[in-house]
């Protein structure tokens, strides 16, 4: 599957069509009924509560078709008995209660009535385990079937869209993730064939096409909480941004940040949402693997030419508009920002405060990326950045051991680390998040090439 000419956009292969014969999910209920004066129906309901009908999104008082002024009060299908044994002498002593009529009612329960774990519980063989949960994109449903369910799997996403007005499309995950970019491969069971979708967090739009870029709705309060940390001037270097999670959440909040990601669909799905969020000017997009971006930034340079965010001040007095209030400065201007602009190269002498690394299953291999590559003239007079690096821990594992992990991969030590626990992903496996801030130790560190050309002197 994927996008065309015309749709840059991955879409499916339609799904066969299901039809559901919703007579066959039909339940009647007999119930005793009081008929009571629609004044009195609130006294009534608090005498007979512990009889009342209890059923979820099912009222135990409607309306009486034969008289308008009158209402049915339903009584639970476990109560036969018209002398109410269970009520409380106390209860029956309230006025009025001892001459209401009884009536009897048929309480006829449908298709849509029923959830969609009670229809597939009716459908599916007995001893399969109901899908009793799944995760949403947008308007997009994904599933992780065991084999047992395949043949029943077109229906059971026809009833998952029944159930939930909200969707327009079910997808099952098929294989083992063998992308290049760790993106699942999709099949769909019902619904639209298109995979893009919106997603909101925290005030931004996301656009997502979920069969050719990662994302995890899960972690929306992750996003927000490492976002908070940075603090206003503080810049961010987002190494493996995806679609922005990270980048344009910091933009919108006015942080300036620099954001690359190896999947060219993810690039291209970050400028998208930078600019529909009206932030890409304060967003840097490339698309260039983690490891040489890092060590492009960090390249002897002069930084980036168009830093303009803090201009100084005119000379003479500022600009007024026609009611005599000074004039709003333009635009911070430090990215591109046109459709057809391009952020070009990363700009060697590039500086920024913190370095979000978020890849758990193998982004703590790449903090090899930051031993020895700093140059003293950028930042010898500079603090050196945060790093906030995502991994998994395994249950027989330490905070300790992941640290030492880190610290194999870093080539040196981590001072003072702060471990988050971010969410448990299975049972004996979590997510965590490593930050710490890189030592001049390890940013300064003579490297072989370094060594090897002072011996050599080339």
């Amino acid at each position: 599957y994927g996008g065309t000419m015309t749709e840059p956009f991955t879409r499916l292969d339609p799904a066969p069509e299901v039809t559901i014969d919703k007579d066959k999910y039909v339940k009647t209920l007999k119930l005793l009924a009081l008929r009571v004066p629609k004044a009195k129906c609130n006294v009534i309901m608090k005498a007979l509560r512990s009889v009342a009908l209890d059923l979820p999104r099912q009222r135990c008082v409607m309306p009486d078709p034969d008289d308008s002024d009158m209402r049915l009060f339903l009584l639970r299908e476990s109560v036969k008995d018209r002398e109410l044994p269970t009520v409380t002498p106390e209860q029956r002593e309230t006025p009025g209660l001892s001459e209401l009529a009884w009536t009897t009612h048929e309480l006829r329960l449908e298709y849509d009535y029923f959830s969609a774990d009670e229809i597939l519980r009716q459908i599916l063989p007995e001893g399969c385990e109901v899908p009793g949960s799944f995760e949403t994109v947008g308007h997009i449903a994904h599933l992780n079937l065991r084999d047992e369910l395949r043949e029943y799997r077109h229906i059971i996403g026809r009833v998952l869209l029944d159930k939930n007005p909200r969707l327009r499309t079910v997808v099952n995950k098929i294989g083992t993730i063998e992308s290049e970019f760790r993106v699942p491969t999709w099949e769909l069971l019902a619904g639209d064939t298109s995979l893009e979708t919106e997603v909101r967090q925290h005030g931004v739009t996301f656009k997502v096409d979920f069969g050719e870029v990662y994302w995890n709705s899960r972690l929306e309060a992750e996003h927000k909480r490492l976002i908070d940390s940075i603090k206003p001037g503080e810049i961010l270097c987002d190494v493996m941004a995806g679609i922005g999670p990270f980048a344009v959440p910091a933009a919108k909040a006015g942080r300036r940040v620099y954001a690359s990601d190896l999947n060219p669909q993810c690039t291209r799905y970050l400028r998208l949402n930078a600019r529909a969020n009206k932030v890409k000017n304060l967003v840097k997009c490339y698309n260039l693997d983690a490891r040489a971006f890092i060590r492009a930034l960090l390249r002897p340079g002069p930084g980036p030419k168009d830093v303009d965010d803090e201009p100084m001040p005119s000379e003479g007095p500022p600009k007024l508009d026609e009611k005599g209030k000074p004039l709003p400065r333009p635009p911070v201007r430090w990215a591109a920002v046109g459709a057809d602009e391009d952020d070009g190269e990363p700009p060697a002498g590039a500086t920024f405060d913190h370095v979000t690394m978020n890849l758990p299953a193998s982004a703590i291999e790449f903090l090899d990326a930051f031993k020895g590559a700093f140059d003293r003239g950028v930042w010898g007079d500079r603090a050196l950045p945060t790093v906030h690096c995502y991994t998994f821990k395994k249950a027989a594992e330490t905070f300790e051991d992941v640290v030492k992990r880190g610290e194999g991969y870093l080539g040196g030590k981590i001072v003072d680390p702060k471990i988050h626990e971010v969410r448990d992903v299975a049972p004996n496996k979590i997510m965590l998040c490593l930050s710490f801030k890189i030592t001049p130790e390890v940013a300064f560190a003579e490297t072989r090439h370094e060594s090897k050309r002072a011996r050599t002197g080339a």
